[in-house]
């Protein structure tokens, strides 16, 4: 078990730590709006849920092109704002991670939210 745990950091580690930059650069550069066809994913380094998340993601869908966007930076919040403008939610409620995919999202991160992200993902793979 702890040997899986290992392996499972380090590809969480290699996918945030290796594309994220690269993708919240782009992201961060190109990108003022929410689009329909686009999977993002909010996060923050210091949060539990978002290293479940991403971990989770990563292991079942290593093809998914995601967009993930660190909202401790300027850009990728104001990103951040407009996905919640979008489904409505309350600026005083909002937590990572949020994941945003069409017309659906997932903020938080549980066993109900991955079984709700391995349904509204189906379009995006």
């Amino acid at each position: 078990m702890k040997n899986f745990l290992k392996i499972l950091m380090c590809v969480f580690a290699l996918t945030l730590g290796g594309c994220v930059e690269d993708e919240t650069a782009n992201t961060s550069a190109s990108q003022s709006e929410i689009s329909n066809n686009q999977v993002y994913f909010f996060y923050q380094t210091t949060c539990p849920h978002c290293h479940h998340a991403a971990a989770y993601i990563a292991q079942k869908y290593p093809n998914l092109k995601m967009v993930n966007l660190d909202v401790r930076q300027p850009a990728n919040f104001n990103l951040f704002l407009k996905c919640a403008q979008k489904f409505r939610l309350a600026q005083d409620s909002l937590g990572t991670p949020l994941i945003c995919m069409g017309d659906h999202y997932i903020m938080g991160w549980s066993d109900t939210d991955a079984a709700k992200f391995d349904m509204y993902v189906q379009r995006f793979k």
